[in-house]
């Protein structure tokens, strides 16, 4: 019995001073898996890769939205001769550069679409008044040309004229004038700028204001107060006024209409005025 005990009790020695090792994938195993992985990896790459390149060029759609007939039509015509690659490759910055390349265009946003493609979206720039006859310019003064050129010219526009780095300028003076001279029922129908920096202006009633480039807007702020005070009553008789002056001005009357045809025409003397 004594025996018995004793070979039970080595037999439990021997299990604590060896025990049970755990099974060990071999190095070689491990690096052929590791290589076989990377490999798997790569082609993947390779393929995804090769399947963009291959794949056909995407579609470019143009939003319709807030275009005229015109406008859509001219833009579709830019966007056909483009050379796109695949929907995921296609240079957005690209395509941006070349729409608001386009003088009308204001804003544009580019984006991806899975059901469309590649969509063009574009607000055009919205014109307040003509610059000369051949442009338009908007409410801050960029001057451009319209998609369309039945668009030119615009009878309801008032007419801006002078170099167009100065139509920010121009475009200014005139909402300006426009608010001094709202209460006189008068509004700006040209304002020219000459290269001498000479405002030319004519209202839409006839009446024409020549002033320079010093203090000018205090002196058409000052005759706006005089025609509606002073010269409220004889307004309608101004046919020009020149704040060329540097304490006053000059005013050129309407010619009188003879009452018979045989009878001469005399102007009515200028008169000068302080200011």
């Amino acid at each position: 019995m004594a025996q018995t005990v004793n070979d039970v009790a080595d037999l439990m020695s021997d299990k604590t001073r060896h025990p049970k090792s755990n099974f060990q994938v071999p190095t070689a195993v491990r690096y052929f898996f590791t290589v076989l992985v990377l490999g798997l990896l790569v082609l993947i790459l390779i393929m995804g890769g090769k399947a963009l390149r291959n794949a056909p060029p995407a579609a470019i759609h143009v939003d319709h939205q807030g275009l005229t007939v015109a406008e859509y039509r001219a833009l579709q015509h830019v966007m056909n001769q483009q050379s796109v690659s695949s929907f995921f490759t296609s240079d957005l910055q690209a395509l941006r550069d070349i729409t608001t390349g386009l003088a009308w265009v204001d804003q544009v946003s580019i984006s991806r679409n899975w059901q469309k493609g590649i969509v063009v979206t574009v607000l055009p720039k919205q014109a307040v008044a003509n610059f000369g006859t051949e442009r338009l310019v908007d409410a801050t003064g960029n001057v451009f040309v319209p998609a369309d050129s039945r668009d030119l010219t615009q009878e309801n526009f008032a007419t801006l004229q002078g170099n167009m780095t100065q139509a920010p300028v121009i475009m200014q003076q005139m909402q300006q004038v426009n608010d001094w001279y709202a209460p006189l029922g008068l509004q700006v129908e040209d304002i020219i700028l000459s290269p001498r920096m000479t405002w030319l202006i004519r209202f839409d009633n006839g009446l024409r204001i020549i002033v320079d480039n010093e203090n000018t807007a205090q002196k058409l702020l000052n005759l706006s107060q005089l025609l509606g005070n002073q010269l409220k009553n004889r307004r309608d008789e101004i046919q020009s006024v020149d704040l060329r002056y540097k304490n006053g001005f000059t005013i050129a009357w309407n010619i009188a209409v003879p009452k018979d045809n045989d009878t001469p025409v005399k102007e009515k003397p200028t008169t000068e005025a302080p200011l």
